[in-house]
């Protein structure tokens, strides 16, 4: 599927205006990638010691998530399966909107996310080994998976287009809560092409577009991207 067909459920709902370019794209994720490796991402207070340390569950959920827990970016290029393990095995501290918006683009995503997570809470034998990694290293795994059905749970309020805004959560720009923050980012503050930079000058450009954030001195973080 096409990047404008990805979206267009956002398009259609007005969320946003107009698809960027694959450059534009490519220009946010390099500017994006310091954030999404800073340590303020997780809440850790919400993991069970000690497999829920940072160094001994990360490969617990690459085990579980595969190759695409370690790709950096949108989240675009990711298997539908593997941002839905994520969202699973990664306490995310509020809606997740950027992951939930991710598993909006796949046709029927969110519906597959709502069986998936009934799933998990049930204990179904599909879905023993995820909830066997979130039993070890998330403190109340059900409580927080919980929070994703229900009339007014996360996948409802999806459905809905009920997404929360960056500055009703905290101080983050909306182009890193959000797919359709950073899409609309995309679209306002970067060249359309390779050429309307300059093919000599696109080496230097695209450096810079991923060392901006370290020489703003930006700390800024990132709720979604299957790294987190």
């Amino acid at each position: 599927m096409s990047l404008a067909q990805r979206l267009e459920p956002f398009v259609a709902a007005g969320l946003i205006e107009e698809v960027p370019t694959r450059f534009q794209v490519l220009q946010g994720e390099l500017e994006m990638w310091p954030a999404v490796l800073s340590t303020e991402v997780t809440a850790e207070e919400f993991y069970q010691r000690p497999w829920g340390h940072p160094w001994l569950r990360q490969p617990q959920i690459f085990l579980r998530v595969g190759l695409d827990h370690l790709r950096i970016g949108t989240g675009m290029g990711s298997r539908l399966d593997s941002v839905i393990k994520h969202l699973h095995l990664t306490y995310h501290r509020g809606m997740p909107a950027w992951d939930l918006q991710v598993v909006q683009t796949h046709p029927g995503g969110l519906e597959i996310l709502r069986s998936r997570t009934e799933a998990l809470l049930e204990g179904r034998p599909d879905a023993r080994g995820d909830r066997a990694v979130a039993r070890r290293i998330l403190a109340d795994p059900d409580a927080y998976h919980r929070q994703f059905l229900g009339d007014d749970g996360w996948i409802a309020r999806a459905e809905r287009f009920d997404y929360p805004r960056a500055s009703d959560v905290g101080t983050l720009p909306d182009e890193h809560f959000s797919l359709v923050g950073f899409m609309d980012h995309a679209v306002r503050s970067y060249p359309e092409r390779p050429s309307d930079v300059g093919w000599a000058r696109l080496p230097s450009w695209l450096i810079a577009r991923g060392t901006q954030r370290f020489r703003e001195g930006s700390r800024s973080s990132l709720f979604g991207g299957v790294l987190s």
